[in-house]
């Protein structure tokens, strides 16, 4: 059952069908209503951030929609306030901007003066990849009020951990409250092919980090029906995904869904607030049934799997907002803290058993003799999920279908080859492979020996664009020959930490790789021009 592919036509689907200008691309504002709204009450969390510390910085627009509560300037000012009286913070700018020339403000959290702990677990931190998401960055920075406030909390954090908080991967779609990076691309679905410089400079910053744990902050629709009346909107104050690609080791993936999501989801419960899986989907044609829904998926393009394949344990955290303006905002931003401040906690509470089981996972992927995955597919099943009553403002679990991706189940797998060849006449993807961090030889003398190649045998491409691209599904048969390349030509061993970036992008067949996003053109009949070296 492909419930994730189909998912992802949906989606693109209905961007095709939403037209769009240079910036100001809003979406339509749903609000709940009164009834739901008694649904969201604020809780009692502080929320030490620039909009709850002094609502005279909220912007105007907030409350129709077409603006954030906070400006940029606004944010690298309360960034640098926190850093001037915080010795263990340091503000930071790397040396690329926006594509429209907006900076990318960050703060380093690392306790300094005195002997610590040598192997710290390092935490990477990023809120407003999506720029109409504002509890994400305001979560983000209400972590580092927090910080800023607790001192005696901060000195035992950072005696286990080693942190940066970049509050906005997206300061021009914050500045025009629109999901998309400036050119109208969207920033999640640029991991693999890599279309836009800003994405390529920030994996070199993430890379250089070499983050053990990853948090990536969003907000998700609140203003979407089920329900065969749609009498239901979603009940769900986070939502929450681990990196579920089945190349990363198994052990950090355990790690992931079972100690880090059993504390998340019982932060969630102390605080009064309500989680559950992050999902996808739609109003289900089964009367019984209020939606069809499918679990976050393996998919590479997408942040939460490609900064996983860095053997990482990572966390996409949704919270409940997009479409309802300013409504609820507290307890949006307030999830957000519980769910985030849960995964640091979490961290730094574990920090021996996060520190080796991610180490040690690294080593063992690197080693490994196991075969690669390059599909899966996800099985179905009818469970509750949470939802909020428009008739009456109550929380009901109508049942839904699940398609569950806790784990995905592998359905196409491959020898794990020692190295992957490129001929000398592709060097562009000797680049992106570089910018994921990956280890890329140039053969001075070329290369003479047995390979495993791969015929195509058969295309099918789909019928609308995709993030620029009209993508293709192929399948391909294998065969062993000799292979003659000149010098210059590049070789990717599989033996290092990032080859699961490597196997995503290079094995035809996997719905984001190089021949899917139409990188490497091919057609029935041809020999894939990327070659397997095997043990």
């Amino acid at each position: 059952m492909r419930v994730a592919t189909s998912s992802v036509l949906l989606f693109g689907l209905a961007s095709l069908a939403s037209a769009v200008q240079y910036g100001y691309n809003h979406v339509k504002v749903s609000p709940d209503s009164e009834v739901v709204q008694g649904a969201f009450e604020d809780v009692d969390i502080d929320l030490l951030s620039p909009a709850f510390q002094d609502t005279d910085v909220i912007q105007p627009g907030f409350a129709n929609g077409t603006q954030g509560p906070s400006s940029q300037d606004d944010m690298e000012s309360f960034l640098r306030k926190l850093a001037r009286g915080n010795r263990y913070m340091t503000y930071h700018t790397p040396d690329f901007t926006s594509e429209e020339g907006r900076s990318f403000p960050y703060i380093h959290l690392k306790a300094r003066g005195r002997k610590g702990r040598h192997n710290k677990v390092r935490v990477w931190i990023q809120g407003a990849v999506h720029g109409n998401e504002p509890a994400a960055d305001e979560a983000t920075q209400a972590l580092l009020g927090k910080f800023d406030a607790n001192p005696k909390w901060a000195s035992k954090v950072l005696d286990k951990l080693e942190i940066i908080v970049l509050p906005r991967y997206n300061p021009d779609g914050v500045y025009y409250f629109q999901r998309t990076l400036a050119t109208n691309l969207d920033p999640n679905r640029d991991h693999i092919k890599l279309a836009r410089r800003q994405t390529r400079d920030m994996k070199n910053l993430f890379n250089e980090f070499n983050a053990h744990v990853v948090v990536d902050m969003h907000e998700y629709s609140a203003a979407t029906s089920y329900g065969s009346e749609g009498q239901y909107r979603p009940g769900s104050d986070g939502l929450y995904a681990a990196a579920k690609n089945l190349n990363i080791d198994e052990g950090i993936r355990e790690l992931a869904e079972g100690l880090f999501t059993g504390e998340l989801v019982q932060a969630m419960e102390d605080a009064d607030l309500r989680a559950e899986p992050y999902v996808t989907g739609s109003r289900s044609e089964d009367p019984e049934l209020a939606a069809d829904f499918a679990e976050a998926g393996s998919d590479v393009k997408i942040g939460r799997n490609a900064m996983g394949l860095t053997q990482a344990i990572v966390f996409l955290i949704e919270m409940r907002g997009i479409g309802i303006a300013d409504q609820e905002f507290q307890r949006r931003t307030a999830a957000g803290l519980t769910m985030l401040n849960s995964i640091v906690q979490t961290a730094a509470d574990n920090a021996d058993e996060v520190y080796k089981t991610v180490e040690r996972g690294a080593k063992r992927f690197i080693k490994s003799k196991e075969d690669i995955v390059i599909t899966d597919y996800s099985e179905s099943e009818i469970r509750p999920f949470t939802m909020v009553d428009v008739r009456n403002g109550s929380v009901v679990t109508p049942l839904v279908r699940f398609a569950s991706t806790t784990p995905v189940i592998a359905n196409l797998t491959r020898a794990r080859p020692e190295a992957y060849l490129i001929p000398v006449a592709w060097p562009d993807l000797a680049e992106r492979l570089r910018t994921y961090g990956l280890e890329v030889e140039t053969l001075r003398k070329g290369f003479e020996g047995p390979v495993e190649a791969l015929t195509i045998t058969s295309t099918e491409i789909e019928s609308s664009y995709y993030e620029g691209v009209l993508r293709v599904k192929t399948t391909t048969e294998t065969n062993e020959r000799e292979l003659k390349l000149p010098a210059g030509s590049f070789l990717v061993s599989t033996r290092q930490k990032n080859a699961g970036l490597a196997i995503a992008a290079l094995e035809p067949e996997n719905i984001d790789s190089y021949a899917s996003f139409n990188i490497i053109p091919v057609q029935k009949g041809d020999e894939y021009p990327i070659f397997r070296v095997m043990s």
